[in-house]
């Protein structure tokens, strides 16, 4: 009796020779695609080899190309910097390719009382997500890496895991202050051990470039670093690849109003949190199941708008929204499924491929992706109301 066709995926040389070819074809990829660029990657593996010489990776002769985490990410980076710089390419980019699919899989994993299959949730995802994603691997970024200690975190968040929630939501600190969207969730979660181990952890990583620095060099390192963040910020504001809500509403008004955008920015943010606090009181209300689980979601979603530099790659953050919405698609009302169905769908084909040049640049230097952004998070309440998630 011959064995069922699928038991051939059983053999551990097949296994082998698919991982083979899946990672020669890769790499064909980045040989052809990703290889020649890997600006951002470029940036922080030259600080890695400073902060080894002891010297600042905070120089205004850098430009636009300005390393702006804080020190102990260039020590992360240090270890990279010790290998050369074509062999650390390849090992970050087989990185990121790895933690990416880590990522889609925790994503699904998150999801409460899932309706539809991994297939459809991850699949589905990856191409809604795939311009993002695309330009993220191509720059050598470290967003992927952030987004899956996040996802880890929230995992721990949702197990009462303090000490670890704490920690992850740290590190990511260092690297990016995104993950400060979760500090008013957490006080009013009161998770006060969450907190006391975050801000020990932060601590920690502020002081470990003292062993390459001393102790006055490291102060004066986060000194560069605070004024770097503040000196390079402004100036890119209104660039074409800014896709930031604030830099939506800034391309929005007529000439040059920073109060009136701002003065919009944070009413967008009185109703994005009074919307999330009825969030909270109604899922616990009506005890809705994996309440938390939206929730943290949303905030993810939040992050690319409060940042005042928010690059399209960035909403690759809204990433667990996505696979959420995704994942409890039945239970959406349906007027909601047709709007969010389109909206997905200008998403993943927002690419000059698609698009065209023309408007390509339009959707790009008027920052529109940010209002597809926005009908997620309607839809987000929206599948709130109906009490499943």
């Amino acid at each position: 009796m011959t064995e069922p066709s699928t038991s051939i995926w059983r053999r551990p040389a097949v296994r082998i020779a698919a991982f083979v070819l899946l990672a020669a074809a890769l790499y064909f990829v980045y040989v052809h695609f990703v290889a020649w660029d890997f600006a951002d990657f470029g940036v922080c593996y030259r600080n890695g080899q400073r902060i080894l010489d002891g010297e600042t990776p905070y120089r205004v002769s850098d430009g636009h190309m300005q390393f702006k985490y804080a020190p102990a990410a260039a020590l992360f980076y240090s270890w990279l910097a010790v290998l050369p710089k074509p062999v650390a390419k390849v090992i970050w980019y087989y990185a990121s390719l790895l933690l990416l699919a880590a990522c889609f899989w925790m994503g699904y994993r998150l999801i409460p009382r899932r309706v539809k299959g991994a297939w459809f949730v991850i699949g589905l995802g990856l191409a809604i997500l795939a311009k993002m994603i695309g330009r993220e691997i191509q720059l050598g970024q470290v967003n992927i890496f952030l987004i899956f200690l996040l996802l880890l975190m929230i995992d721990a968040f949702l197990k009462a895991k303090d000490r670890e929630t704490g920690a992850l939501w740290a590190v990511s600190l260092l690297f990016k202050p995104y993950a400060l969207i979760f500090l008013p969730y957490f006080i009013l979660k009161r998770r006060w051990k969450t907190l006391a181990w975050g801000g020990g952890v932060l601590l920690a990583g502020l002081l470990l470039p003292t062993i390459n620095y001393g102790v006055r060099g490291n102060v004066l390192v986060l000194r560069e670093w605070g004024a770097t963040l503040s000196q390079s910020t402004p100036g890119l504001m209104g660039v074409g690849d800014n896709a930031s809500f604030y830099a939506f509403i800034w391309k929005l008004l007529p000439g040059d109003q920073p109060r009136a955008a701002q003065a919009i920015w944070l009413a967008f943010g009185l109703v994005t949190a009074g919307a999330l606090l009825w969030m909270m009181a109604y899922g616990r209300r009506q005890a809705v199941p994996g309440a938390e689980a939206l929730e943290l979601a949303f905030l993810m979603v939040l992050i690319p708008f409060f940042s005042p530099l928010g690059w399209n790659y960035n909403y690759l953050y809204a990433q667990p929204a996505i696979l959420l919405v995704l994942g409890r698609w039945p239970e959406i009302p349906r007027a909601w499924k047709w709007i969010l169905a389109v909206n997905f769908a200008v998403i993943g084909g927002s690419m000059r491929e698609i698009l065209q040049t023309v408007p390509f640049r339009y959707f790009t230097r008027h920052s529109l992706i940010a209002v597809d952004f926005l009908i997620l998070l309607a839809g987000m309440v929206a599948l709130r109301v109906r009490k499943t998630a």
